[in-house]
């Protein structure tokens, strides 16, 4: 499908001296759009996209997790998403920071400069922009739709967590959930310093951060598992290296570790450990981290269906879209534990 440039909203359509002092160091590309919409909707009738500005919905309308209040954004605390919104919404206010004198120099563009109505243009854009050739671009329609004729957009293969945190909505039975397993390695660890330069020396992981506490936090994505014989397609290779390095309790195995690594292809632990003890160990470690985030989810998910004074006060719709991503994550939990656990029973008759 081939679309005009004449009906899409890109930042070259802001005005010179606007698009000047916005250069890339101020604003990125999402922001000069959400700020050519803002100045589009203060022109009202007298902008050239007033019909489609008219009916792009008001932020009350919106349910991104960019809108939730810290109350909402409770009720995902168990999944990652919560931690994804709260980044999501302070880099809105870093952008809007950023911008806002530039804004405030062209009152007969913009009138008066308010935080929420930037972060509502940022979510309008962020959540139907298309990547063009000429950068991130808003389409308009360019031929009028009958009542009742089906326009379609494909969102994409995304989870329930991203659905929300992006376009505001979510599906009761979504195949592409998946949860986040976040793994802390503590620096109080004696063997902290040679489990890391072999994980680090192997293939590390490019989500492994250093955090403020003192740990090694490490993600890995999982999606639902798949059974085919003994293998599961939902559990990451690296995360059954990673728990294979990180719950060893000796030099001894660590240094076996490595030379069984040397021996194959070079990738840590990619094969089971030829120590059968040490599989399993590591794998019951993995459960019991399962275990934990599975009791968190169920325990949310229950809170949720208290009806109480505090949950009458959210919108019940968000309520049931928080339901829905930590039914989804559970169900990914449940499918890895169940595997991980067959495996360990499968190991030990071996």
């Amino acid at each position: 499908m081939e679309v005009p440039h004449s009906v899409q909203l890109t930042e070259d359509k802001l005005p010179e001296e606007v698009r000047r002092l916005l250069d890339d160091g101020v604003a990125g590309d999402t922001t000069k759009i959400a700020v050519l919409l803002m100045m589009e909707k203060h022109l009202g009738h007298e902008s050239g996209w007033a019909p489609y500005v008219r009916f792009l919905p008001c932020k009350d309308q919106m349910h991104n997790m960019v809108f939730w209040d810290l109350n909402e954004l409770h009720m995902v605390t168990n999944s990652s998403i919560f931690y994804e919104a709260i980044i999501q919404k302070e880099h809105g206010r870093k952008q809007f920071s950023a911008v806002k004198p530039t804004l405030e120099r062209f009152p007969h563009l913009f009138g008066e400069i308010k935080l929420e109505d930037f972060m509502h243009a940022a979510a309008l854009v962020s959540s139907r922009a298309w990547k063009t050739s000429r950068g991130v671009s808003l389409v308009i329609a360019d031929r009028n739709y009958s009542v009742g004729e089906q326009v379609r957009i494909r969102y994409g293969k995304y989870s329930n967590a991203t659905l929300e945190l992006n376009f505001g909505f979510t599906l009761s039975r979504n195949i592409y959930d998946q949860a986040h397993i976040c793994i802390d390695m503590p620096e109080q660890d004696p063997l902290y310093k040679k489990k890391l330069d072999i994980w680090q020396k192997h293939r590390t992981p490019k989500s492994e951060r250093m955090c403020s506490s003192g740990c090694t936090k490490t993600s890995f994505a999982i999606k639902e598992v798949k059974y085919s014989g003994d293998k599961g397609t939902g559990i990451p290779q690296i995360l059954r290296a990673f728990v294979r390095v990180f719950y060893s309790t000796s030099t001894e195995e660590l240094e076996e570790m490595a030379m069984e690594t040397a021996e194959n292809d070079g990738r840590l632990a990619r094969h089971p450990l030829k120590h059968l003890e040490r599989e399993i160990h590591a794998h019951r470690m993995l459960l019991f981290h399962l275990d934990n985030m599975i009791q968190g989810h169920s325990t949310a998910i229950k809170q949720l269906e208290i009806v109480d004074a505090a949950s009458r006060s959210m919108l019940p719709f968000r309520k049931e879209m928080a339901k829905d991503i930590l039914a989804g994550e559970l169900q990914v939990l449940r499918s890895a534990h169940a595997w991980v656990t067959k495996y360990c029973e499968t190991v030990k008759i071996s």
